[in-house]
């Protein structure tokens, strides 16, 4: 039900936060649920024009950061999207799992599970 739907999008949520970071962007809200705020290395500009090529809206925060949000409809294709959107258009050599573990805590204050 709705509990499983919430649980998948937190879990899409925290790869792209690891993968962003193995990329060395920083994810400025270390508690999340859908949605994270990231600092990509070289400026915002350059990411937004990747995401919007491949038809992904982000929220433009300031010159040097993105808001990105995950939905109920987010697959595994679309965080790999996104990654390449931040790695400069390529895909990156690796993706996190699709387990991998939230070790954040989510935006309600309730620690992730696993």
């Amino acid at each position: 039900g709705l509990r499983a739907i919430a649980w998948r999008v937190h879990r899409h949520t925290a790869r792209l936060a690891e993968g962003l970071r193995r990329l060395g962007h920083t994810v400025v809200n270390e508690t999340f649920f859908d949605t994270l705020t990231v600092r990509p290395t070289g400026g915002a500009s350059p990411v937004l024009e990747a995401t919007r090529a491949r038809g992904i809206n982000l929220r433009p925060v300031d010159a040097d950061t993105v808001g990105v949000t995950l939905d109920e409809t987010v697959v595994s294709a679309d965080v790999a999207d996104l990654l390449a959107a931040f790695n400069g258009g390529t895909p990156p050599r690796t993706v996190p799992p699709a387990r991998v573990r939230a070790a954040r805590t989510v935006a309600s204050g309730t620690p992730a599970k696993a």
